[in-house]
């Protein structure tokens, strides 16, 4: 196990039946953000990462207020608004639509149909499809507040913050993937980075950026796409664990061999939803948790 995760794995007995791995992170490792993070920070964050298929569907929980950044595809809808349910949703504070394909946005009509939404935040990307559409006409008929953020604009929700670490929502790119809206998510010690499909050009723009996004929890860019994950990037954000949202055996070959043998390299711990499910993080700000082990030490036991 990699030295520099700091890791110490309990099996609690009531976790035990449901077969839940608890990983607790200790805090103390230098955190990256736009400035110092608040060590002492109590409030507790929940990062799900939703099995959605091939598509892409993360909630965000802190203290009564929920973050939701993308909706999986149209076939996902029922699933995602079911699941917002089944964790207490009632409101969402802020959604993020982080680029316009529908692996993506599929399931976001439904959404904003089912929730009331403070903000919506997507880029100024259009896109010619059906399921765009659809999103704009949920948005014009609930009149939700809309955002094109910009880089380094940031939020609290709950005791966590997000910051936009993408530099330019307002460009029209050749591939809508670099439209894709990343935020880098903090609370107390710990950190998430969840940057939709960016490709290499966007993760060497970041980088060129100087905006801190070394993080203890990465979702892998574009599903594990070898036109994403450089090395570069990878080795700057530094992760302790990875998560590759993908469907089982999938058309486009995600996660890439290439990739995972740089996250190998890092000594990352992998959680995949296409083989464990919805995976989920808690972090109180100095210990983090999550619903099951790391793929690598699942083969272990």
């Amino acid at each position: 196990m990699k030295k520099k995760r700091k890791i110490i794995l309990y099996l609690f007995v009531l976790a035990a039946a449901a077969g839940l791995f608890v990983i607790w992170i200790l805090a103390g490792r230098e955190n990256p953000g736009l400035g110092a993070e608040d060590l002492n920070t109590q409030g507790i964050v929940r990062v799900h990462f939703l099995d959605a298929g091939q598509g892409d569907s993360i909630l965000i929980q802190s203290e009564g207020e929920n973050l939701l950044i993308d909706a999986g595809t149209n076939e996902d809808e029922e699933l995602v608004v079911s699941y917002l349910k089944e964790q207490g949703v009632e409101y969402l504070d802020y959604v993020i639509a982080t680029h316009p394909h529908i692996d993506h946005i599929g399931g976001m009509d439904a959404v904003l149909e089912t929730f009331p939404v403070g903000i919506f935040f997507l880029p100024e990307e259009e896109y010619d499809t059906e399921s765009y559409q659809d999103v704009e006409k949920a948005l014009k008929q609930k009149e939700i507040r809309m955002r094109h953020p910009d880089f380094l604009e940031n939020y609290e929700i709950g005791s966590a913050r997000f910051v936009f670490i993408t530099p330019n929502s307002r460009k029209q790119y050749e591939d809508p993937n670099d439209a894709s809206l990343g935020i880098r998510l903090t609370n107390g010690a710990h950190s998430f980075l969840l940057c939709g499909d960016i490709s290499k050009s966007i993760e060497a723009e970041i980088l060129a950026s100087g905006v801190r996004i070394r993080s203890d929890v990465l979702k892998l860019n574009h599903h594990g796409s070898s036109d994403a994950n450089s090395w570069e990037f990878l080795k700057a954000v530094d992760p302790s664990f990875v998560v590759v949202t993908c469907a089982p055996r999938n058309e486009f070959g995600h996660p890439h061999e290439k990739v995972m043998k740089r996250v190998e390299k890092l000594g990352a711990g992998v959680f995949r939803t296409d083989r464990q499910g919805a995976i989920v993080f808690d972090s109180d700000g100095k210990r983090l948790k999550s619903s099951t082990a790391p793929e690598d030490e699942e083969k272990e036991k």
